[in-house]
């Protein structure tokens, strides 16, 4: 790996490489691990959003054979890095998605009937200005969550207007959640050298009988959310595997499920892709890059809008994580 992909970048998280920790992390990941594992136990698809360098997408694939994860992380610079650590295990039961987590992120998943049985948003909400409609939307479809905040005191970690928009995280996520059952599971250091701690809260599952895991990932809402991995060809080879003998013209809506083994069919469904469309949007995936040049040419153009309308004041700059 070139060494300045990391220069100038806060490293979160541990930077493991083919098994091997290259670069340890500023945040203590194993002690939140501790904390989240009792709860991730008999899930199936799990969203990670902001997943940084993908460390905890890594280990709840180590430790649970049985799941899939989608790992949602807009930063450039971090998702190269997850990337390369993804690349390097060889992973196929992790998605990187590129795209920016905010509301419309939650409503593609909505949309496509996606269901999780777990959801990780670790010190990521205070980035979010659409927070509560994000958090209302992922809570329809996630039998739990689990949230870490920092405290509204802690100096430089997101943005300051958010954190006090969400203020204490129990009774902010009460406010959201009043028939849900709410727990806070921990209290752990910030990595900031702040006085205050940083809550881990669950979000529990709704009332009612218990629910099987998630068969899946939606693979309409996965390839709609700019995937950089796994690359275009193992999505070419899965698609083939599990469509042999379909129709070569390609005008049946399918509904394909992203999956430990692979790419799984479960028939056809209104508003689903057809396999024509399918394929083409998998050949529209990068191989050997984290953006293909259609998703560069996109981001080039959205940046280039958010800096024409940065002087208006619509917009505002990051500080610190």
């Amino acid at each position: 790996m070139d060494c300045n992909a990391l220069h100038g970048l806060r490293v979160y998280q541990d930077l493991v490489l083919g098994g091997r920790t290259a670069v340890r992390g500023r945040r203590d990941c194993l002690g939140r691990w501790e904390v989240l594992l009792p709860h991730l136990s008999g899930c199936g698809t799990i969203l990670d959003v902001g997943s940084n360098l993908g460390w905890f997408g890594l280990k709840i694939c180590e430790t649970l054979p049985d799941c899939v994860v989608a790992s949602v992380e807009p930063d450039q610079r971090s998702a190269t890095l997850q990337r390369e650590v993804l690349r390097s295990h060889r992973s196929a039961r992790i998605c990187l998605l590129t795209s920016r987590a905010d509301r419309r992120l939650a409503r593609r998943f909505v949309e496509a009937g996606q269901e999780f049985d777990a959801v990780l948003c670790l010190s990521v909400l205070h980035w979010l200005p659409d927070h509560r409609e994000f958090l209302l939307a992922l809570g329809k479809i996630s039998r739990r969550l689990l949230i870490e905040q920092p405290d509204p005191r802690e100096s430089g970690a997101g943005f300051a207007r958010i954190r006090e928009e969400i203020g204490p995280i129990g009774p902010y996520l009460e406010s959201l959640f009043p028939a849900r059952r709410l727990q806070r599971l921990a209290q752990l250091p910030s990595h900031r050298q702040s006085p205050f701690s940083r809550e881990i809260w669950l979000v529990g599952d709704l009332p009612g009988p218990p629910k099987p895991p998630s068969a899946g990932l939606e693979v309409s809402a996965l390839l709609a959310l700019s995937p950089s991995w796994p690359p275009r060809s193992w999505w070419q080879r899965r698609l083939a595997d599990c469509l042999d003998g379909a129709s070569s013209r390609g005008r049946e809506p399918r509904r394909l499920l992203f999956t430990p083994q692979g790419l799984l069919v479960q028939g056809g469904a209104a508003g689903q892709p057809t396999l024509g469309q399918l394929r083409r949007r998998v050949a529209g995936l990068p191989e050997n890059r984290l953006l293909s040049p259609g998703q560069w040419l996109y981001r080039r153009a959205r940046r280039l809008a958010r800096t024409a309308l940065r002087p208006l004041g619509f917009l505002r700059c990051r500080k610190g994580r």
